[in-house]
């Protein structure tokens, strides 16, 4: 087992660390913390403060207990850009330069200075052309610089700095193999929407709409500042379709509020698997998997399953690597930080 097997996940509400052991043959938490992300620490995926967000990092590794300060983290959804794009063939030089080319059209007008990595895929004959299929991560110079400053301040070394959907593919790996799978990260300030197909991402969008958005909601509707709105969302909140089957009054106007809002998920998700469809005729999306905090909103899978017609399920993190004693509402919580730390164990 190579690298380390500390995965770091910052997010907007909270900042996430895993520390993967050996046990009798298999992986299992042995350490892990959860802690408030400050205000300011981290918005629409860019650092605002490293000298406020570190200080929460480092809490985070001092709360679990863990000392080995080299980890694996990701940058979030709204940092990056993920996509996968054709080519013709072209000697390697030439193929990075035409990447960056492409992947700058991706980023805001007016970015320099891209940081771009990318993996060739497959070679694929089209008649007599000969075209590549790449992959390609595409971030702001300045975003990388001011993830790795809050680093700094934390203390903590980098080992790999990747992308979340690489940490949710790498969790559920194996729930990929055959067909496909979205894999729908719902987080605070965006969601992250995923389709693996036999292994490989065909599709990565980010979306503006998750935790935060259903909580304005509430506290919209119900006339509450947001800290008690998240409160009664998280304790009185149910994923339906229809209020009115709700028998408590108060889940069932926290429902009213709540509905459009996962209407427009639900929207955005449906949309990228028909854009699945459209691409891989013949080929069915199997599940979907929830992970996120928002992901912990009861009978939200079963929310999904019903509008999309297809499996749902929130992501069991715990069926991967063994967490005794842990809140099982934390495995999709605490998702993205083991697929990270995994990557320590790959080879």
């Amino acid at each position: 087992m190579a690298g380390t097997l500390v995965g770091l996940d910052v997010g907007s509400h909270s900042v996430k660390v895993v520390e993967l052991a050996r046990a009798g043959g298999r992986l299992r938490i042995a350490r892990s913390a959860v802690v408030p992300t400050p205000p300011g620490g981290l918005v629409e995926g860019a650092v605002g403060d490293p000298k406020v967000l570190g200080p929460a990092i480092r809490r985070a590794f001092d709360q679990a207990g863990i000392r080995n300060r080299r980890v694996n983290t990701a940058l979030s959804g709204r940092a990056v850009v993920v996509r996968e794009i054709r080519l013709p063939a072209m000697p390697d030089e030439e193929l990075a330069q035409a990447v960056r080319f492409e992947a700058e059209r991706y980023l805001p007008a007016g970015s320099k200075d891209a940081a771009v990595d990318f993996q060739v895929l497959e070679r694929v004959q089209e008649g007599q052309t000969t075209r590549v299929d790449v992959l390609f991560v595409a971030a702001r110079r300045e975003l990388v610089d001011g993830f790795t400053s809050a680093l700094q301040e934390a203390g903590v070394t980098p080992e790999v700095l990747e992308v979340t959907s690489f940490a949710l593919m790498r969790l559920f790996q194996e729930e990929a193999k055959e067909g496909a799978v979205v894999l729908a990260d719902l987080g605070a300030d965006s969601s992250e929407i995923l389709v693996v197909h036999k292994g490989r991402l065909r599709l990565a969008r980010t979306i503006p709409v998750a935790g935060n958005s259903l909580t304005r909601a509430v506290a919209g509707l119900l006339g509450l500042e947001p800290s008690a709105a998240q409160a009664a969302k998280e304790e009185k909140g149910v994923a339906v379709s229809n209020p009115a089957s709700l028998h408590d009054p108060t889940s069932a106007r926290i429902a009213d509020a709540i509905v459009p809002v996962l209407g427009d998920i639900l929207t955005e998700v449906r949309r990228s698997v028909d854009y699945f469809y459209s691409r891989w005729a013949g080929e069915s999306v199997r599940k979907v998997i929830l992970t996120g905090g928002t992901a912990r909103l009861q009978n939200i899978a079963a929310l999904f399953a019903d509008e999309l017609n297809v499996p749902a399920e929130v992501g069991d993190t715990f069926r991967v690597v063994s967490a005794d004693g842990l809140d099982s509402s934390l495995a999709p919580v605490l998702a993205t930080a083991t697929g990270l730390a995994l990557r320590g164990a790959e080879g």
